[in-house]
């Protein structure tokens, strides 16, 4: 009975996945990002950042490194839809502690994180956490 309930939450959440947009910005993330957008942040029309609200709903801002020579860092690349990918997965060891990959656009949760399917539920829906 459990293999069919876990098939039909990855069944569920699949479904349930919402995309963010990617938008390129100069010099600085906002102040206040948007909800579902990954912002690449550039110098020069060079992406050095990618920039986005934690989608746990904690309110945080993630900012990830694309420069090559600074460490921590990502690669990004954006498909031809305007959907990005990171690489690595984003981890926060901090805080709300998320774990997740970015592919497509699309928040892909790690299997150390408890309850995906309301955290895909609350992405979808746009609430934010008490506290």
């Amino acid at each position: 009975m459990a293999g069919h309930w876990q098939r039909w939450q990855s069944w569920l959440r699949d479904r349930l996945r919402v995309r963010f947009r990617t938008e390129y910005v100069d010099e600085d993330a906002p102040e206040r990002p948007h909800a579902r957008t990954l912002y690449v942040v550039t110098e020069d029309g060079a992406p050095w950042s990618a920039a986005k609200l934690c989608p746990c709903g904690c309110g945080e801002t993630l900012h990830m490194n694309l420069l090559p020579d600074e460490r921590p860092v990502w690669r990004l690349a954006v498909d031809g839809a305007g959907f990005g990918t990171l690489h690595p997965s984003v981890h926060r060891m901090k805080g709300c502690r998320a774990h997740f990959w970015f592919r497509a656009g699309k928040v892909h949760w790690c299997g150390d994180q408890k309850s995906p399917l309301w955290k895909d539920i609350r992405l979808l829906l746009g609430w934010q956490r008490a506290g």
